[in-house]
């Protein structure tokens, strides 16, 4: 009877422990890059007006408290931010500084991002990668963890009308605990749902880069030995001539044939790691919020 009791304990507390509440802190900066040059000479275009502010707050960074309870995901951010409902199959996009929200659901947002990436260029969801991945030995401390370096490399099979593209991804790596690991296998099962792109925060705009940017998160999600709490991603090649941002490039400056420049480097970070109760309000709406209806799919 005791040995029965034991086991009932046991397995109580590892569906606890499962089922438990999770928050963490997301930033994301896009470093550098010929990409990252055109956007900031775009911002500060006058012409744009409120488009202009919205790349202005892209480029500033993106920091967002992340909070898990059962299959919903609130990320929230000072402008904006999003609840995902795996249930339900939505997404919230909550505006801030409009004080708005949209909810659409999974398919009506690949969709959406789909065809906005096709008025980018028709070539980039054919793109396939030749991954690599390599531990290199290396070590730093990372909030008093020590943390060990990942190197993936991807390398497109083929030329397209976009372009030849690779992507290399620096990822620091620091022990896995219940908590880091409730918090993967959430964004894996979210990752099955909603297309990865949406989940980096890479705007459609940059999709060609993007897609790069996609495949790398894919191959990080199967890294074993750790969780990636530190992730500084190079996207290099040339924008073809079909490339609509090759035009936009040439005209900012950038140097668009250049294969050795870097498109875009991004920098992700995961830290403030933490199990408990996450309160009902930061999977709702605010108060006084207008619902917007058909609006457009944004990310960042």
């Amino acid at each position: 009877m005791k040995r029965f009791m034991r086991v009932g304990i046991l397995t109580a507390l590892a569906t606890t422990i499962l089922c438990a509440d999770v928050s963490y802190r997301e930033t994301i900066n896009l470093k550098s890059g010929m990409l990252v040059d055109m956007l900031q000479k775009m911002a500060s275009n006058p012409a744009l007006g409120k488009a202009g502010d919205s790349l202005k707050q892209v480029l500033e960074g993106q920091t967002y408290d992340v909070y898990l309870k059962g299959n919903q995901m609130a990320r929230i951010g000072s402008h904006s931010s999003y609840i995902y409902d795996m249930d339900a199959g939505t997404m919230t996009l909550i505006n801030h500084d409009r004080q708005t929200y949209s909810v659409q659901t999974f398919d009506e947002m690949s969709q959406q991002f789909q065809h906005m990436q096709q008025k980018m260029g028709k070539a980039i969801g054919d793109l396939q990668f030749d991954a690599k991945v390599s531990k290199t030995g290396q070590t730093q401390q990372i909030g008093g963890e020590t943390a060990t370096e990942t190197v993936i490399t991807l390398t497109a099979k083929q030329s397209s009308e976009q372009g030849q593209m690779a992507a290399t991804v620096h990822s620091w790596l620091v022990p896995m605990n219940p908590v880091r690991q409730q918090v993967r296998d959430f964004q894996k099962r979210l990752g099955e749902k909603v297309s990865s792109a949406m989940l980096t925060g890479v705007s459609p705009m940059l999709s060609f880069a993007g897609s790069g940017l996609s495949a790398a998160l894919k191959e990080m999600s199967k890294i074993d030995g750790g969780y990636p709490v530190l992730s500084i991603a190079t996207v290099t090649g040339s924008l073809g001539a079909g490339n609509p941002l090759a035009a936009l490039a040439a005209m900012s400056g950038g140097a668009a044939t250049d294969p050795n420049a870097p498109l875009i480097v991004t920098e992700s970070r995961y830290d403030n790691f933490v199990e408990g109760a996450a309160n009902e309000s930061k999977f709702a709406v605010p108060a006084g919020y207008k619902l917007e209806k058909d609006a457009q799919f944004s990310a960042h």
